[in-house]
């Protein structure tokens, strides 16, 4: 099963990203990531080379069968051969000789190496595939985070836009003023400046989307030159989930985050293979049969074959008594490798846990800004209308409508962070626990 949705998640065409440019949804944005991150697509390549590993640890419980074939000319060059003082001319000869051998070999014991290896291997396989969960739920967490910067820098342009338009209607009105001899030139200029300067702050922030976009495009695999424009989230602009207690939370991102699973899976692992470098302590045996032939001609090889052949059978015991004490170090380099292991795995906890406090604080926070910023931004939307109430009716000033039009932008920006920053809290918390 992991093997099919392996190779249709690397190898599958993402019929998404043949669609035409158009508004692309958090939902389509993970998938195409997913289909396309060579992040992911390294990671699964790891545990099928892991699988392979699996494969290797299996053969040394299995049996290994060995053929060799062999030809062989000899050619013995002339001479001169005396024989009772009489010198016979020897002529050149040569010697064909045919060969073939079979042995076949089966371990039986080899002080537990065999099957603590296979275990290890086993243990690796299932670390990997793990890993390659955890690498899907950053991929998603990271898509989620940089999705939710490109809504984050549009909104913000949409208020800027609107901060923008406002200044350049006060500007119109206050020339109006001065025209009709209710205003002063510096009015007028205070005005225009306000509204030059709300056009910069526009543009800047263009440019901010335009980032962020890039940084989307990069996270999804795309092209940064290639059109790509987002749909807002349906629900963005409600109040951010209410976060689960901190003790809960953490408990079960340690119970179900799949980094904290591979590592688990890893100390054991490397604890099997400590206890597979012990084997070295002990003998091996292992079972050995095999049969060879050798004939000067062919067809006498292939005849009888009884003739010129040699059947054996052998127990054989083979055991390093010492070894410069290469044993001993191979076993403690094992055991240091399962301590760090260890350790991994504990630092890993405690990453964990902080993530998840952090992304919880991080909600309630966001939570309760956006509350406060809803009522923050109707307060400034009433104080601008009284303001330029007051400007129209000859009793207020320009300064109390800039001052109105500054606390009314500040108000919708901060309700736009906070939202935002809300529904990056709720991402971050679903990667901390695992999902």
């Amino acid at each position: 099963m992991f093997r099919a949705l392996t190779f249709a998640l690397l190898f599958s065409a993402a019929a998404l990203a043949q669609q035409p440019a158009r508004a692309l949804s958090l939902d389509e944005a993970v998938k195409l990531s997913l289909d396309r991150n060579p992040d992911l697509r390294k990671q699964i390549l790891t545990a099928l080379s892991s699988e392979q590993d699996k494969v290797l640890a299996r053969k040394a419980i299995l049996p290994s069968l060995t053929f060799n074939a062999s030809y062989q000319d000899t050619r013995q060059g002339g001479g001169i051969t005396i024989i009772q003082n009489i010198e016979f001319a020897q002529p050149a000869q040569v010697f064909h000789s045919w060969g073939g051998s079979l042995q076949l070999n089966q371990p039986i014991f080899d002080g537990g190496k065999w099957w603590n290896n296979l275990e290890a291997a086993d243990l690796g396989l299932a670390a990997n595939r793990a890993l390659v969960d955890e690498q899907r739920l950053q991929i998603i967490y990271l898509v989620e985070q940089r999705f939710y910067e490109l809504v984050r820098a549009k909104r913000q342009l949409l208020v800027l836009s609107d901060a923008a338009q406002r200044s350049r209607d006060q500007a119109d009105f206050t020339q109006r003023l001065f025209e009709g001899g209710r205003g002063t030139q510096a009015d007028v200029y205070a005005a225009r400046a306000n509204r030059d300067n709300d056009e910069v702050l526009r543009l800047g922030q263009e440019r901010a989307v335009e980032l962020a976009r890039a940084d989307l495009a990069l996270a999804i695999g795309i092209d940064p030159s290639e059109p790509l424009t987002v749909a807002e989230p349906p629900r963005l602009m409600d109040d951010p989930a209410q976060p689960p207690p901190a003790q809960d939370a953490v408990a079960r991102a340690l119970e179900n985050r799949p980094s904290l699973k591979a590592a688990s899976l890893t100390v054991e692992s490397n604890r099997k293979s400590a206890s597979a470098a012990k084997g070295d302590y002990w003998p091996s045996i292992s079972l050995g049969a095999g049969y060879s032939r050798s004939a000067r001609d062919f067809s006498t090889m292939v005849s009888d074959p009884t003739q010129n052949s040699t059947l054996f059978g052998a127990v054989n015991l083979t055991w390093n008594a010492f070894s410069g004490f290469a044993t001993d170090a191979n076993v403690r380099k094992a055991e240091i490798q399962a301590l760090i292991s260890e350790n991994d795995l504990a630092n890993g906890r405690r990453n964990v846990a902080s993530d998840v406090e952090k992304a919880v604080a991080q909600l309630a926070t966001a939570r309760s800004q956006a509350r406060v910023a809803v009522q923050a931004e109707q307060n400034a939307q009433d104080g601008l209308r009284l303001a330029r109430t007051r400007q129209e009716v000859g009793v207020g000033t320009q300064l109390e409508v800039r001052d109105a039009e500054l606390k009314l932008t500040q108000a919708q920006l901060s309700r736009v962070g906070a939202l935002v920053d809300g529904r990056e809290a709720e991402a971050a918390l679903r990667r901390a626990q695992g999902g």
